[in-house]
């Protein structure tokens, strides 16, 4: 399965990771980078259903990082498409916003 990050996903990957660099361990986050790579061989191996988003019913999304994170994502044959990583302390109101662009 091919995987593609979009730059929005890209650029709120890298705002989270500097944000969890001022809180977090070292070994928290080498547990968030891990959860990424267990998504991607979760999605490889096909091993697990993720819930949709009732607006955006094509996008899915999980959890990673002592599910303090949410990883938005949609699938397109067999590529998938990660469009947002999203901290759960910020206003969910925002997602739409973000998803809709």
């Amino acid at each position: 399965m091919k995987f593609i990050i979009t730059p929005r996903a890209a650029s709120s990957l890298e705002q989270i990771t500097e944000f969890l660099k001022q809180r977090w361990t070292h070994k928290e986050l080498s547990v968030f980078k891990n959860d990424i790579r267990k998504f991607k061989r979760t999605m490889n191996e096909k091993i697990i259903i993720h819930p949709n988003l009732e607006k955006f019913p094509n996008v899915k999304y999980t959890f990673i990082g002592k599910k303090q994170v949410k990883l938005f994502y949609e699938v397109k044959e067999n590529t998938v498409v990660i469009k947002l990583f999203w901290h759960c302390r910020q206003n969910p109101e925002n997602i739409q916003k973000l998803l809709d662009k």
